[in-house]
């Protein structure tokens, strides 16, 4: 088990940024904005088996080599790759570990990484961290680069630790991951030493982390130790995923509400938190009537916002309205996309 030591940093007594009141009438069916005929990007999605949308022809392509049959799969990205991971069921509610492949071209065969329980993309963008099985109830931390080459055998850890993130400052982790006693402490990947500890961190960059409160989120800049308090802004949701942008400057914060105003109808609404100043600004033609599980939101290269619900759609901050690619999704998917170039 790695070690864990509790850090905290000061707290600025400063007063967060107000958001604008959430509109009362009823939330748009489906998202409104500028019809497009070209997306720029196309979206791995965490269909079964895993597959390649282009938004601007409709065309969903089963990524190759990918296992098939009754398995649970998800996509992260790791610089400007998608990473697949594929676990077969070993009953009701318990999976294998994942087999772990690596696309340089979705149109090809993909890098095969092994097996791992969870995967971080390293902070270089040319590798991953594992938990690998070692059997008998251990398992190691290991360094793998993008093309399979292993940076020694890695160190002891946990078999209920999972890795999420490595910046400059170590390696992000949860403990006792999946317990009522779970927490995300940020280590040091050669020793296991922890660097900082907190019951949730939602989000990761270079410099920042974003971390859950009571009521509210705060942001700790890891340059200095300072936490600064933030407030949610006045939606109808709750938080559910945070996506950092690709420069690690800003994050994308889906509010989603399960019952809007006491009724059936599920909304989601996308409101983006620049962590410089700690200023919010709401997603055009929000909240949207949508089921949540079926809603995805990612980052492109070009520093669009993408969402993935009832279409596909990409935004730009200083634009007034989404570009909406009117194309057929996958009905059965998760909330899980990595957005590449349109190859």
């Amino acid at each position: 088990m790695l070690a864990a030591a509790l850090l905290t940093g000061c707290t600025v007594e400063a007063d967060p940024p107000q958001a604008v009141p959430p509109p009362t009438s009823p939330p748009l069916s489906k998202l409104e904005g500028i019809p497009v005929d070209y997306a720029g990007f196309r979206l791995v999605m965490t269909t079964s088996p895993p597959s390649m949308l282009d938004p601007a022809t409709g065309a969903t392509t089963p990524l190759p080599g990918a296992p098939a049959g009754d398995r649970v799969n998800d996509v992260i990205r790791v610089g400007k790759f998608p990473v697949v991971l594929s676990a077969a069921r070993c009953g009701p509610s318990c999976l294998e570990p994942s087999e772990v492949l690596v696309y340089g071209d979705p149109k090809n065969q993909p890098w095969k990484l092994g097996k791992a329980r969870s995967v971080a993309p390293a902070a270089d963008e040319s590798g991953v961290w594992l938990i690998r099985d070692d059997g008998n109830d251990l398992c190691r931390l290991q360094y793998v680069s993008l093309l399979g080459a292993e940076r020694g055998r890695g160190r002891p850890a946990s078999c209920t630790m999972a890795v999420r993130q490595e910046v400059p400052k170590g390696l992000l982790i949860t403990v006792n991951t999946g317990t009522a006693t779970a927490e995300d402490v940020l280590i040091d990947p050669a020793t296991g030493r922890a660097v900082r500890q907190f019951p949730r961190v939602l989000a990761i960059t270079k410099d920042r982390m974003l971390l859950a409160e009571l009521t509210e989120f705060s942001v700790l800049d890891l340059r200095n130790d300072q936490r600064t308090p933030v407030r949610w802004p006045v939606s109808n949701g709750k938080p559910g995923q945070v996506v950092p942008s690709r420069d690690g400057y800003k994050v994308a914060v889906l509010f989603g509400d399960p019952a809007w105003a006491g009724t059936a109808t599920q909304t989601a609404d996308v409101w983006v938190l620049a962590l410089d100043t700690l200023t919010w600004t709401h997603a055009p033609a929000m909240p949207i009537a949508t089921e949540l599980k079926r809603v995805a939101i990612e980052w492109t290269e070009s520093d669009d916002l993408v969402i993935a619900t009832d279409v596909v759609a990409a935004w730009h901050l200083d634009r007034p309205r989404w570009t909406v690619v009117k194309t057929p999704l996958p009905a059965e998917r998760n909330q899980r996309v990595v957005a590449i170039g349109q190859g």
